[in-house]
């Protein structure tokens, strides 16, 4: 949608907290919890009493009947550190607009606090668990200012109980600041009512009333009448833009990514989420794999038959309610694909493409039979899928399209497999511009010239069935070293610049590349390819697709090339099915 803004405004700290306070202003569910210390809002209050800049605001204004849409929670007032979260707001139905706060959080709950509330402190020495161990405070600005030109604060302002603020010296008269805002815009004779009554209860000390007054005025001035607060406004503006600019604001110190405001969305209505999702992850990541939160709520929308569109409008409170009442049939589903994935050989770098496993999680959801036939056509699918790179871009349309693919509707509008066997064939057609499961010859061409790295690995894996990438440390080597292909070489066979580009090209492609145990290719190193073929074995040949009766010098390397990729080819189409003499024809 058109992301609606408008230019930056000012008002008065009292009209903010006034709005917070008749629950007109609220914090949205990707807020994280209230942290700052006493200490921060203490020296916040003299930044503001001196008037130092304390940053900009950002406000989300919704419709209110958008707003319900979305999850909201209440400012904190009395703030306690045992029992620090926000309680979830109920939006009054008189509301026309409601306002969410994207960044201020900290300054405004701390606003709110000193004005409207209080603040728990622990009292040293006691158990923190015993309720009996912790104070209720509010805050309170000293009366006499410090001249002291080498210190960082003139106002000094003390969250205190309401005993300590009777503790007064020549040196301290405190003022409690939420009692300013009993005053109203009007100051009226407000300053010299609290001054006498400042007076009156502290009898023994000397009170500079100019000074004080002062001080009183100033305080109201800063909290009424200065425009102190700058925010901007975004209106009505849907979930996802609000969240890429609340990113983007809040990037300082730890960096906060969709999955993380996702997951704080999602617990509102589901308490034990993110737990859940995190004991699923160290399940199936292990030392092999990296999934992700994403990936567990992509793939949740996927087997649930939901639209597949990653977005966090997307997990409504019906969404995350299904997800819910699923999870133990959603997780089992997640884990019997990834268990099978490591009994087909798959690791973290074999597995170029997460989305790719996706249809398979949704077919073993939905009752699929994963014994060997099928489990062979699964492991097809996915062999071609990463090879051809076929979840590329567009995933979440690709999954919308494969699952169409793999499941019908039944009469009373739920969605079935429809063959409980797997088999490749009917995916092989699916209908994605740009994109292909029928291999023929001119893709097994393009898959040869791909060059050393993880599009290569995909590659060498299926030329290389047997080997255990999962535990046998390996490398891509060079079959003829890299270093054979200097300029210097080249030349010094005879080739002219055009083969010399040639050459460097090919060197690095999937025929010049081979799978070597990475304490074999140490050994290997970058011996001459004749020296170290003098001591090879016929395995070795036939385990690499090494051509025989050829000269392995380095002038020879062309041929050598060009015979190498010929049997690649032919492994290539054996293990993707493929008929090479129909795909020419």
């Amino acid at each position: 949608m058109t992301r609606t803004k408008t230019k930056y405004n000012n008002t008065s700290i009292a009209s903010i907290l006034k709005s917070i306070n008749s629950r007109e202003i609220f914090l949205p569910a990707l807020q994280r919890k209230y942290v700052w210390k006493t200490e921060q809002i203490e020296s916040f209050f003299d930044s503001i009493m001196q008037g130092y800049p304390i940053g900009t605001f950002l406000f989300w204004n919704l419709h209110a009947d958008k707003a319900k849409e979305y999850v909201f929670y209440e400012f904190i007032k009395n703030y306690n550190p045992r029992k620090s979260r926000n309680e979830k707001a109920t939006l009054a139905s008189k509301l026309n607009n409601v306002i969410g706060v994207l960044d201020g959080q900290q300054r405004l709950t701390s606003l709110y606090i000193a004005f409207y509330g209080s603040y728990k402190e622990k009292i040293a020495g006691k158990w923190s668990s015993k309720a009996n161990s912790w104070e209720t405070k509010q805050l309170y600005l000293n009366m006499i200012t410090n001249n002291n030109e080498y210190d960082d604060f003139k106002y000094e302002f003390k969250f205190l109980t309401e005993k300590e603020s009777k503790h007064t010296n020549e040196n301290q008269i405190w003022y409690r600041v939420k009692d300013v805002i009993a005053w109203g815009k009007n100051i009226g004779k407000n300053p010299t009512r609290d001054y006498n009554r400042l007076k009156a209860n502290n009898s023994n000390a000397k009170l500079k009333r100019i000074e004080i007054l002062s001080i009183l005025k100033l305080l109201h001035k800063r909290v009424y009448e200065d425009g102190y607060l700058t925010y901007f406004d975004l209106k009505n503006m849907d979930i996802d833009d609000v969240l890429d600019i609340f990113i983007r604001v809040n990037s300082g110190g730890t960096t906060l990514s969709k999955s993380d405001l996702l997951m704080s969305t999602i617990t509102v209505n589901w308490d034990e989420a993110r737990d859940k999702v995190d004991e699923l992850l160290e399940k199936i990541n292990g030392d092999q794999f990296s999934f992700d939160t994403d990936f567990i709520m992509r793939t949740s929308l996927v087997l649930l038959d939901h639209a597949v569109l990653f977005k966090v409008k997307s997990f409504n409170l019906d969404t995350v309610k299904n997800i819910k009442k699923e999870w133990s049939n959603i997780s089992e589903a997640i884990r019997k694909t990834i268990h099978m994935l490591v009994e087909l050989g798959f690791g973290e770098k074999t597995l170029t493409s997460k989305n790719a496993i996706i249809p398979i999680m949704y077919y073993i959801y939905k009752g699929g039979d994963t014994k060997d036939k099928s489990r062979e056509e699964i492991k097809l699918y996915l062999q071609t899928a990463l090879i051809a790179k076929f979840f590329g871009s567009h995933g979440d349309h690709i999954l919308a399209k494969m699952r169409e693919m793999l499941r019908e509707e039944d009469e009373e509008g739920s969605y079935k497999l429809k063959n409980r066997k797997f088999d490749f064939k009917n995916l092989k057609y699916i209908n994605i511009i740009g994109k292909t499961l029928d291999i023929g010859q001119k893709e097994i061409d393009i898959f040869l010239e791909e060059k050393k790295g993880r599009n290569a690995l995909v590659v060498l894996t299926l030329l290389y069935p047997s080997w255990n990438f999962n535990e046998t440390p390996f490398d891509q080597d060079h079959i003829y070293p890299a270093d054979d292909f200097k300029d210097k070489n080249l030349f010094a066979l005879g080739l002219d610049t055009q083969d010399v580009e040639e050459w460097q090209e090919m060197k690095d492609q999937i025929p010049n590349l081979q799978i070597l145990a990475t304490r074999k290719n140490r050994v290997k190193n970058d011996k001459d390819f004749k020296t170290w073929m003098s001591k090879q074995d016929d395995k070795y040949i036939q385990n690499n697709y090494i051509p025989k009766d050829i000269s392995y010098e380095l002038k020879d390397f062309k041929e050598f090339f060009e015979k190498r990729k010929m049997m690649l080819k032919e492994k290539l189409a054996v293990v993707l099915k493929i008929n090479l003499t129909e795909s020419l024809s």
